[in-house]
């Protein structure tokens, strides 16, 4: 009787540690299925949540049959393209400005290197040569409007002499009088928006674009 019940004790304990193997070995496989899962889900993550289940080939299946999206897709797309030159576009505008204050007449290559320092482009491509057309447009045009104004400002000028009830001779301080610092920033107003004005004053550079209105005024 005695070995019976010792016999049925051994049992019982092989049956369990059996068990222990089955539950551990459950367990390790369930981690692994896990990991898999976390892979999956990593680049699932990727995707829109809509989209999360589906492969990329069933995404463009399913775009195909909605052109109204897709065409929605390509238009936004062109759209951010059309943004980022815009800002380029913009950021030549601003270069020119500062270039017009710096000189009336470069030469060509500095055109040439203002582009492909902005556009990062090769300056013989054809899309820098079209850059290269309205960078030089832009340029012109800060000079015609400049000379505009200083005609008209000398016409203007003249008015104030033939009115004026003095019989003074015009002397070169009366000139330097009417052409003031204010008189400058208000003619180079459109380019002196793109600098920093007190650094400009600071360091002389003002001064220089004030006698240079004056000659050209003279």
């Amino acid at each position: 009787m005695k070995k019976s019940k010792n016999h049925s004790n051994k049992e019982a304990a092989e049956s369990a540690d059996k068990e222990v193997v089955v539950i551990n070995k459950k367990k390790s496989d369930d981690n692994d299925d896990d990991d898999d899962d976390d892979v999956g889900k990593t680049e699932d993550h990727k995707k829109p949540k809509v989209f999360q289940s589906k492969s990329n080939l069933e995404i463009i299946a399913w775009l195909v049959d909605h052109p109204e999206i897709l065409r929605l897709v390509l238009e936004m797309n062109k759209t951010d393209v059309a943004i980022s030159s815009s800002n380029k576009i913009m950021d030549v505008n601003e270069s020119v400005k500062c270039l017009f204050l710096h000189a009336r007449s470069p030469c060509g290559e500095v055109f040439d290197e203002l582009i492909t320092k902005i556009f990062k482009i090769k300056i013989h491509s054809n899309e820098a040569k079209s850059y290269l057309k309205k960078t030089q447009k832009f340029f012109i045009n800060f000079r015609n409007k400049f000379n505009q104004i200083i005609l008209t400002s000398v016409e203007e000028f003249k008015e104030i002499r033939k009115n004026s009830t003095s019989t003074e001779s015009l002397s070169q301080k009366k000139l330097i009088d009417y052409v003031d610092e204010e008189f400058v920033q208000k003619m180079l107003s459109r380019q002196l928006v793109a600098v920093n004005i007190s650094e400009l004053i600071r360091n002389g550079g003002f001064n220089i674009l004030v006698d240079f209105v004056r000659e050209t005024f003279i």
